[in-house]
Parts: structure tokens; sequence; C-alpha cells
């Protein structure tokens, strides 16, 4: 890029800059203001800061000064108190059994002592051993009195024993890991004289530096501090006893030593400083240290964490930064409140188009799930309607026909809106889902319900009924899950005795009410039956009208309810019209009862008429064989008997055949345990129009019709096996039906010949 270009790129940036300014001059102000004031914020805290760093060099300073003192008393303590037993010790030389127990009683009266012992130049008493040391040691348990020279322990050798006796002079040693009582202690003896003037040994006092350590660290300038104590070579006599601590007294130690870290005198005193960063903890700490006056030259030092040091400071700077922000928050809201309210205003239009274009998506969505129309056939109508109390509802309805099955619901999902329809769909796919391979609709009902219990976080349910009517028999099997219970009516046998008078009436259908859909995962649900008869001549067939609640629940403005009386009242006035005229006489009905009050709920109903003729047959055969594939070989002549008669071509002949015997098979494959027998009864019927076969057996429970179809998409190594041959059966008759009637498995395949 050439330098005209980076110029003009420049220039544009800076009048972009300008016209914002220009445009936001209130924002811009009040940034000017937030800048100018965190400027000041940051040099009251600046100097705050260095006021706050020469309060702790005092605070350090007396702390150091307290604990050297609260030291140094007891170095003084304890050699004033060797020193003040020296005369005992000498009158008591010519009893050796009694040195131990004057010694014993030394340390009862002196808490702070370890262990205090006299060695005496070997051979002194001829009586004893060589090298003879009563020892008198502080333990749990008590003072105990020692022996402790010897063989393992040759005090002679101790450079400690050897300095006292030539130089003839007090001192203090340590610290140091002593053999004997295995502990770190730090040592004051000094030379034993007798009343002669003759030395003859050393008389010292042991103290134990964790002692020294917890005296130390009793209290602090600050909670997380802690102090050490330091020989004048810089070696550590006792500092804090706990485990973790360790490792921070070895990092202090090596800052106080490290001659290449710059070390700082404050203000001409005596006390020096150093920092160093924690890795570990990932803080900054200070050193403060200073050497003890007197004898011994040891030093102290008292560490402290800076962010516990300056926490005060840090948190009164945040909370005034909050409260400026506050400030200019709330000034800002004032400034920008009316020029906001127009664009809300435009966002809030924007929003509601957006989300009232999203329901009625949904909404199509929904209605689309739902069967569109209505379905007719000569055996069965059925039609549904839905009037949702919003854009979406919650209430679903259902129905298909397989295998000459109805399969029908209807539900209405625990409250309104978009979370009630999401479960409306939910539960619609698994009944498509479940009753797509299951006959029986109180096993639907468990497998939806156990399904929908799972992951339910918000406890949502739903209210179902579930029917199987089957069509050839008019046997309807249903279940309900706590949902109103549907009203029927039978038309087919309910004429008089003259056979043109109708006299049958709405009844409401016996129906145990089970818990609803997604409250508990192990309910059981049960399965009812009611028989339909096919129509009599004449006859009006069968009707279910099937509804949810917001038809027994819908409001007027006086919040009456339109109930389950004016429910019959209607169904009773239009008993003999098609369903389609009933859906409409009810909705009519309901709108006349609220008139302008607001629906207060989902509005959904279904009504179904069953009117199958009854099967006139021109042609009945029967015929039984063993359950032997052997015999299948029978079942050629059999069906050429019917084909014959009824003019079949040889192709469609050859499809019933085969779709026959592969029925068959399947039975003795799966009906028979293996080494059992039974019969297989095959009957054979035609009314002109169709043919029909039912094969019968006496085996144990089989469906074919529920197991689930073989993928034929996949290929021969990945599909599974079984399936193929009720497919071949589906696709060469026109309908297949299986029941379980009276102990016996029941198949029904049927053609039609036209």
């Amino acid at each position: 890029m050439d330098k005209g270009q980076e110029s003009r790129d420049k220039g544009g940036w800076w009048k972009r800059m300008k016209c914002f300014l220009r445009t936001n001059s209130s924002v811009t102000v009040i940034v000017v203001a937030v800048l100018l004031v965190e400027f000041l914020s940051g040099a009251q805290y600046y100097y705050t800061h260095n006021l706050m760093e020469d309060e702790l060099e005092k605070r350090a300073e007396m702390e150091l000064t307290m604990k050297a003192i609260l030291t140094k008393g007891i170095i003084e303590s304890s050699e004033h108190s060797l020193k003040g037993h020296i005369f005992e010790v000498k009158k008591t030389l010519d009893n050796p059994d009694s040195l131990s127990v004057m010694m014993a009683w030394f340390l009862k009266y002196s808490p702070h002592l370890k262990g205090s012992g006299i060695a005496f130049k070997p051979g002194y008493y001829t009586d004893r051993a060589p090298l003879f040391e009563p020892y008198a040691l502080r333990t749990e348990s008590g003072i105990q009195c020692l022996q402790v020279a010897g063989e393992q322990f040759d005090y002679t050798k101790d450079g400690f024993y050897r300095y006292i006796q030539d130089k003839k002079t007090n001192n203090w040693v340590g610290p140091y890991d002593d053999v004997y009582l295995k502990m770190k202690i730090i040592s004051y003896a000094v030379p034993l004289y007798e009343f002669s003037g003759d030395t003859i040994g050393v008389f010292g006092i042991d103290i134990d530096t964790h002692f020294l350590g917890d005296t130390l660290n009793n209290q602090h300038i600050y909670p997380s501090s802690f102090d050490v104590l330091l020989t004048e070579d810089g070696r550590l006599i006792t500092g804090p006893t706990a485990p973790d601590m360790q490792k921070k007294v070895e990092d202090m130690i090596s800052v106080i030593n490290d001659s290449t870290i710059k070390k700082s005198w404050i203000k001409n005193r005596t006390v020096r400083t150093a920092s160093y960063y924690d890795k570990e903890a990932g803080k900054q700490l200070s050193v403060f240290f200073a050497n003890m006056r007197g004898q011994p030259h040891w030093q102290i030092a008292v560490v402290c964490y800076d962010d516990e040091v300056y926490a005060p400071l840090i948190k009164l700077r945040f909370r005034l930064l909050l409260f400026s922000l506050l400030a200019f928050g709330i000034l800002l809201f004032i400034v920008r409140n009316f020029a906001r309210n127009a664009e809300k205003l435009k966002q809030k239009t924007i929003e509601e188009e957006r989300i009232s274009s999203e329901l009625r998506v949904a909404s199509q969505i929904q209605q689309s799930m739902l069967p569109a129309g209505h379905l007719q056939r000569d055996d069965v109508e059925i039609c549904g309607l839905q009037v949702p109390a919003r854009d979406v509802g919650g209430d679903l309805f259902d129905y298909y026909i397989r295998d000459e099955k109805l399969f029908f619901c209807i539900g209405d999902v625990s409250g309104k809106g978009a979370a009630s329809a999401m479960l409306m769909g939910v539960v619609h796919s698994l009944f498509r889902a479940f009753s797509d391979h299951e006959n029986n609709p109180a096993r639907i009902l468990r497998a939806i319900n156990l399904a929908s219990c799972t992951g339910n976080e918000s406890n949502m349910f739903v209210t179902m009924f579930i029917g199987v009517l089957d069509l050839p028999t008019g046997r309807l099997r249903y279940s309900d899950a706590g949902h109103d219970a549907p009203w029927t009516i039978d038309n087919s046998v309910a004429l008089d005795t003259t056979g043109d008078s109708p006299h049958a009436q709405w009844s409401m259908l016996d129906a145990i009410p089970h818990l609803p859909v997604g409250v508990f995962e192990d309910v059981n649900y049960g399965v009812q039956e009611i028989q339909f008869y096919p129509q009599a001549e004449d006859g009006g067939g069968s009707t279910i009208f099937l509804y949810t609640d917001g038809l027994t629940e819908a409001m007027d403005k006086d919040r009456k309810q339109f109930g389950l009386k004016r429910v019959e009242e209607v169904l009773a006035a239009c008993k003999d019209k098609p369903i389609q005229e009933i859906l409409g006489e009810m909705t009519d009905a309901v709108h006349r009862f609220v008139k302008d009050a607001e629906q207060s709920d989902d509005l959904t109903m279904m009504a179904i008429r069953y009117t199958p003729k009854t099967f006139e047959s021109r042609l009945s055969e029967t015929l039984t064989i063993k359950n032997d594939v052997h015999e299948v070989t029978r079942l050629g002549d059999f069906i050429k008997l019917a084909t014959d008669e009824l003019h079949i071509g040889m192709s469609k002949a050859s499809q019933l055949r085969l779709a026959v015997e592969e029925a068959v098979v399947n039975v003795i494959d799966y009906a028979y345990p293996e080494g059992t027998q039974g019969d297989i009864e095959i009957r054979m019927m035609s009314d002109g129009d169709t043919i029909r076969f039912q094969i019968i057996d006496s085996g144990v429970a089989f469906d074919p019709t529920a197991k689930e179809r073989a993928d034929t998409t996949l290929s021969a190594e990945d599909r599974r096996i079984g399936g193929l041959g009720i497919l071949l059966v589906r696709e060469m008759m026109d309908a297949i039906n299986y029941e379980r009637q009276d102990g016996k498995n029941v198949l029904t395949l049927i053609k039609k010949l036209s």
C-alpha cells in the first residue's frame, strides 16, 4: 500500500470518529467524565498505596522488635535459669545419683526447656563409667532421668563440648539435629567448676526449635504473615511448623541470603527489606529482617503477602469504581432515555412481527402434523378438528389405518402455548412410532409414557386416549390415560322389531382413567374392549365422539362452563347426521355459548363412524393341515379350486398361492414351538368382489403384522434376518389383518378381484 493510500485511510478513520462524536455528544461527554474520574481514582490509589507501604514498614519494624524482645527474653531466661542452678549442681557433686533428680526439678520450673544435662570429664567419677552424663528429658508422659553417654554417644568428640572446655566460656550453639533426642534443637552451655576452681565438665540446656517457632508465630500483623529465626550466617533456626509452610520458608531464606537481591535500609533503621514472587501461590511477598542485639548474633524476619496488606485499598478502589460506574450509568440512562424510547418501540414492533411470523409458521407446522381433511372408506369414516387458544396449541389427535386396523388417539398437554405445542409434537411422533409395530393400545401408552418421563424436568404431562378398531371384526380395544371418556352410539343393533325405527342413544364409553402420560414411569395401563357389529339393513352404523376438556370447560364472560350436559344435548340432536356436521354443530354451540369471551383453552374434537357391510360369501371352503411344512403342498389344489371357480387369472392365482403359502409357513415356524403338534385351519371366502383367506391356529400368540419390516434398501450382509416373508405377503395382498380371538391366532389376507 502506498503512502497516499495510507494517508487517505487515516483521514477516513478520523472523519468517521468526528462524525460519531457529533452524533453521540452525550455519550462522548460521559465517556470523558468517566476517564477523568478514573484518572483521579488512579492517582489517589497511587498515593494511598505509598502511605500504606510506609505504614507497613513501621508495623514490620514493630513486629520484629516485639518478636526480638520475646526471643531475647526466652534466651536470657534460659541463661539465668542455668546459671542460677550451678550452685545447686556443685553441692550435689558428691552424690551423682541425685544429679538427674536435681535437673528434673530444674526442668519442672523451666517449661520452655526440652532437656538439661552435665557432661563430666572422662573418669571424673571413679565408680562410674568413664563417660558420664546425667540428663533430664521432658516428654509427653513427664520428665525422665537418663544417663545418655556411652559407646553410641561420646560427647568428648562433640565440637560444642570441646569448645566450652577449651575456651572456658559460655556459648549458644545450633540449630542441629540431636542424634539422641531425634529432633532439631539449640543448646546453651557453661563450663562447670568445682569449688576449688578446677573444670570438671559442661553444664548445658536444650531448647526445642518447634517451641521457639510456635512462640514466634503465635500472633502476626496480618493473618497470613509468618516469622523465622536465623543464625548470623543465614541458617534456619526455627519458623512455622506446619508442613505446607516449609517451601515458603525455604524461599524466604534464599531471598535473605541472596547477595544479588537489592536489600534496602528503612530510613536509617536497622530493618532491611526485600521482595520476591511466590510462584506456587501466585502472590508477591515482602520480607523484613534485622539482627538481634547481643549474644547470640541471630537474625529475625517477618514475611507479609502484598495482596493481604493492600486488600483494604483494593476493595476501596473497587467500590469507588462501582459507585462511579453506577452514577455514570444513571446519568447515561437519564440522558439517553428519551432518545432510546423511539428505538425501543421500533425494535419491539420488529420483534413482535418476527415472533408473530414464527408463530404462524409454527402453527402451520403443527397443523401439518395433524391428519388433513377426513378419512373415508366404505367401512369407516373419520374426521377431526382443532381450534387452538393461541397461535399454537397443546392438543393433538391422529388416526391412520394399518393392516385393516384403525389406530386413533386424542390428547391434551398440560398448559398452553409454545411449550405445550413442542410436547404435543413429541407425543404425536411417539404415537406414530410405537403404533407402527404394536396393536395393543395399552402397550403403546406404556411406551409413550416411558419415553415422555425421560428427562421431563418441566413436569409436564399429557392426558391421552388411544383406540385400535379392528375393521373386519368391529372389535375396539382402547386405553385411557386420564382423558375424558368418549361418547358412543351403535345404530347397527338398535333397530326395533319392525326394523325401521332406530332408537339407540348416546352413552359414555366405560373407560378406566389411568394416570396421565409423563407423571410416573411405572404406570401399568390396562386395555378395555367393546364390540361393534356390522351394519344391519338401513342401520346407521356406530359412531364415536372424542374431545378434549377445551369443549366442556369453554367459558362465557361470567366464567360459566359449557359443561357435559350441553355436549350430550348437541349429540342427541344430531346423532343421525354425518360426522362433519356433528363437529360443526358442536363448534357452533360452543361459539353461541361463549359469545365474545376469550377462548381459554384449546378445543379439539374427533368423530369416527364405523359402517361395515355384512360379508355375503358366494364361495366358502375350509382346509385343515398339520403344522408340518410337507403339508403346505396341499394348499395348491385348495387354492386352485377357488381360482378356477372365480375365474381368476393365472398371474393373480400364483400370487394368491405364494402369499398364502408364505403366511402358513410363517405360522408353522413361529406359532408352534419345536416339538409340538397342532392344526392350522385355512378358510377361503369370496363375495365375488374380494377373496379372503383366514389362517387360524391355536399356537402361541404371534402377530406377524407387528414384526419390524425388513429394510430392503440395505445390502444382504447389513440386513437383519427375518421380515422378508411378511413383506412379500404385504406386497401381494391388498390388506392383511391379525387378531387374537378365543386363544387363537387369526390372520386374514384380503385381495380385490376387480
